[in-house]
């Protein structure tokens, strides 16, 4: 036969077609004269369709096994050959039915040839696996199997051989198949059950991780742009209480305002570009007066104390500082909300079992200010900070009308 025209190899590609990807694995075979028949054969289906596997050891036994027996009475469990023609044809219409009841079609083929039997008792095997009923079934075939042969006559190899034969080939070696057909089977449903649930279980962390993150995020945006807006605010609201005839005043209150927004610029631009600031780059115990000038220069009366780390002491570790940092960021930017006039301390202590800090403001009104808006989630993320160390933190009025916010956390991170 010759081959295609468009499967013939050539020595060049056309200039108006792109090489594929299956031309590669395609050319081993154009070398040799059978490529074509190779490539029909790889081509075949490799499952035949449903029908065709229920019905083809019907039409096998009708077609073969019954003209064999009404001709032979050797084909066939008794020795009249209409019988036996029978029965074979009642065993090949039951195998239709073998998916649906195959206890009954196994139970009728015993009294029908012998490949009918071998594959009621295949089909058996797949389906219900090593069960009582199949055991009692396996045990009477093999009895049927072998009832045609005499026993007593087995003085020679080849007598033996011919009593074995049958029991083995059409008994022991389909239920083996069958009940290993079963076993795979069980194990792909296993395999397949597990991979799905390991699929939804990599599923929902993905998803738990993304909501984690995200709430990270949005903490870290609201520690940033809560504090920075709020001392922006402040400052802008100075600037306009500015007597008109004091430029250096408002020259200055301006380039405060404008060094907050560049500070809150380059703080989002770290969480933007990769969603959480470095420990080791972001804020720390270090930055702790800067934060708390920019403060005092909005006009909020802060104190600062920080002692430790005794001798021999470990420094807490970066993560913990920072954590720190934003927590005492958020309890300055809660007063300047909330009691612009009171007097607030700031107390950081290191010690051997932990970092302790505390922000504790004493009662003060709004005075003539307007009150800053609130989004109400600061003191969540503060404790969901201190949650995340595996520290503690406790927010609440004190006796005399103020706030305090105290937490301790570990010196280093879990």
């Amino acid at each position: 036969m010759r081959p295609p025209t468009d499967q013939q190899p050539t020595d060049r590609q056309p200039t108006d077609q792109r090489p594929t990807d299956r031309q590669p694995d395609a050319q081993p075979f154009a070398e040799h004269p059978d490529s074509n028949l190779a490539t029909m054969l790889l081509s075949l289906p490799v499952r035949l369709s449903d029908p065709i596997v229920a019905l083809a050891p019907t039409v096998l036994v009708l077609l073969v096994l019954v003209p064999l027996a009404a001709n032979d009475a050797d084909v066939g469990p008794t020795p009249w050959r209409a019988v036996n023609a029978g029965l074979m044809t009642a065993g090949a219409f039951a195998l239709v039915v073998r998916r649906r009841s195959p206890v009954a079609v196994a139970v009728l083929t015993l009294l029908s040839g012998q490949l009918p039997l071998a594959v009621a008792l295949y089909g058996l095997a797949v389906r219900r696996g090593a069960t009582r009923t199949l055991a009692v079934l396996a045990v009477l075939a093999e009895i049927r199997l072998t009832i045609p042969f005499d026993l007593a006559d087995l003085t020679t190899l080849s007598t033996l051989a011919n009593v074995i034969e049958d029991p083995l080939v059409y008994g022991a070696v389909p239920l083996t198949l069958g009940l290993a057909a079963h076993q795979r089977a069980r194990a792909v449903t296993v395999l397949a059950e597990r991979n799905r649930l390991l699929e939804e279980a990599r599923r929902h962390a993905e998803e738990r991780a993304v909501a984690a993150e995200r709430a990270r995020l949005a903490r870290e945006m609201h520690d940033v742009v809560s504090n920075r807006v709020s001392l922006i605010t402040l400052h802008a609201g100075a600037c306009g209480h500015a007597a008109a005839d004091d430029p250096h005043t408002v020259r200055e209150t301006l380039g405060l305002i404008r060094a907050l927004g560049l500070q809150a610029l380059t703080e989002l631009r770290g969480l933007l570009g990769v969603l959480t600031p470095a420990s080791d780059q972001g804020p720390s115990l270090r930055g702790l007066p800067a934060l708390v000038d920019e403060s005092r220069q909005a006009g909020l009366a802060v104190g600062l104390t920080v002692t430790g780390p005794a001798d021999g002491l470990p420094a807490p570790g970066p993560a913990v500082q920072y954590a720190a940092f934003r927590i005492v960021q958020e309890a300055l930017t809660n007063a300047h909300k909330h009691a612009p006039e009171a007097e607030v301390a700031v107390t950081v202590e290191v010690h051997r079992d932990g970092l302790r800090l505390a922000v504790v403001n004493s009662p003060g009104g709004t005075g003539e200010e307007p009150e800053l808006p609130s989004g109400g989630h600061g003191l969540d993320g503060m404790r969901t900070r201190a949650d995340d160390l595996g520290g503690t933190l406790d927010a609440g009025p004190t006796l005399d009308g103020g706030f305090a916010v105290r937490a301790r956390l570990p010196l280093a991170a879990p």
